[in-house]
């Protein structure tokens, strides 16, 4: 079952982050690291913000996040969102990768059992037509 109600719509990459999504696609979550300096960055850009080389890689997370922040969502933002309420919106963190942060959604658990700090998985949710999307549950 999805996240979200099918009524909420998918990301539309743009020219800066189509390869991320394309990695997304095939149910690959890598981020972009400098080719200069060795920093990750996200999202992705095509300067690196610590070095200003243009020159990048794509690298596969390791199954390694944590959870940085998050909120929960009591009130929708549209109609169509309003079957998910009350819904995270969570700041996950890949402590390997420069502290990468990905925003996302934490799925099957509820507000109160969410805890900054713990381990996360990543799981692919697949919306339909576009890319898959990265979500994440909490690790055992």
């Amino acid at each position: 079952m999805a996240y979200f109600p099918p009524a909420v719509p998918g990301p539309e990459p743009t020219i800066e982050d189509a390869v991320f999504w394309s990695h997304c696609a095939k149910s690959e979550l890598r981020f972009q690291k400098c080719a200069s300096c060795g920093r990750f960055r996200h999202p992705p850009s095509p300067i690196c913000r610590y070095c200003r080389a243009t020159e990048h890689d794509w690298v596969e997370a390791r199954d390694e996040a944590e959870l940085f922040s998050f909120t929960v969502v009591n009130y929708p933002s549209f109609s169509g969102i309003e079957p998910a309420l009350p819904y995270n919106v969570a700041i996950v963190r890949f402590p390997s990768f420069d502290n990468v942060r990905l925003v996302s959604n934490i799925v099957g658990a509820e507000p109160r059992e969410l805890l900054i700090g713990s381990r996360l998985s990543l799981i692919w949710e697949d919306i339909g037509p576009g890319p898959k999307l990265p979500r994440f549950r909490a690790s055992a």
